[in-house]
């Protein structure tokens, strides 16, 4: 493999393995980087066999870059519990296009990059407990980002923004951002399900509203499919009409509205329900 490593005041630091964007299972020899730090050039034997070496050349990941010395490190913990999240680190250099090598998140919720000082980067962050986290930095020496976020596990997720006009199912452009969270939450982990619960208040006639909170179920199963690609089985929507209201004994417009509602359900595949969300 190719390491890196850096001499300050004298003295060599501790070689660091520039990661798996260069490095794999076969033998890499010979690195050069060009004179703008763009490009690295290395060649590449396989099974240690030098008869045949292949010539190579790849964008310069961060962790090969010359001035990718300022630490950058964080934590991402239950923002209820304060429990440390588990999951995957990446981060992306949006001054010059240069991907870091994603980082799984240490036991303790911790993690930690040498990075480029002065530059702009979004670090996003994905794991099975929590919502994508994306937050934008602009990296002034070596910093450190606490991140608390809500748990799937351990707290309700209510969608405001998803209410529906009147007898209608349009998605509406203000829903977007929320349902975004969810089709996310399904692209980065592909082994999960949503259910989608449609119900709605008590006026008016049951057949109708029941016909209503299936399709307002099924055009959110629908967005998240055209928009994320998900296969269809991965969601079930299911209408319920006012057949299984909050407040039994609406007596006022709070009354209806909060009965009128959309719920989320993330299922695992082992079948452990671990969220619900309104």
């Amino acid at each position: 493999d190719i390491y890196k490593s850096r001499m300050v005041n004298g003295y060599w630091e501790e070689p660091k393995n520039i990661g798996p964007l260069v490095n794999g299972w076969s033998d890499e020899h010979f690195f050069s980087i060009d004179s703008e730090s763009k490009l690295l050039y290395y060649a590449r034997s396989e099974m240690s066999n030098m008869d045949q070496v292949d010539l190579f050349s790849f964008p310069l990941p961060m962790g090969a870059q010359p001035l990718a010395y300022t630490v950058f490190k964080g934590t991402i913990t239950d923002s209820a519990s304060g429990k440390a999240f588990q999951g995957i680190v990446s981060i992306i250099d949006l001054d010059n296009g240069i991907e870091v090598a994603p980082k799984y998140v240490r036991p303790d919720g911790s993690f930690e990059f040498d990075l480029i000082d002065n530059n702009k980067y979004l670090l996003v962050i994905q794991g099975e407990d929590f919502f994508r986290v994306e937050h934008e930095v602009d990296l002034n020496g070596d910093s450190t980002v606490v991140i608390r976020t809500p748990s799937i596990d351990f707290q309700r997720i209510q969608f405001s923004s998803i209410e529906f006009a009147s007898n209608s199912s349009e998605i509406l452009p203000g829903m977007e951002s929320d349902l975004g969270k969810l089709m996310d939450y399904l692209l980065d982990n592909p082994k999960i399900g949503l259910k989608i619960s449609g119900h709605t208040d008590s006026r008016g006639d049951a057949n109708a509203n029941l016909k209503l909170s299936q399709d307002r179920a099924d055009a959110i199963k629908q967005f998240l499919i055209d928009k994320g690609g998900m296969h269809p089985e991965r969601i079930t929507a299911i209408g319920y009409g006012s057949s299984m209201p909050l407040i039994k004994d609406e007596k006022t417009d709070e009354d209806r509205r909060i009965n009128r509602r959309v719920e989320f359900e993330i299922v695992r595949t082992d079948g452990h329900n671990t969220a619900n969300g309104k």
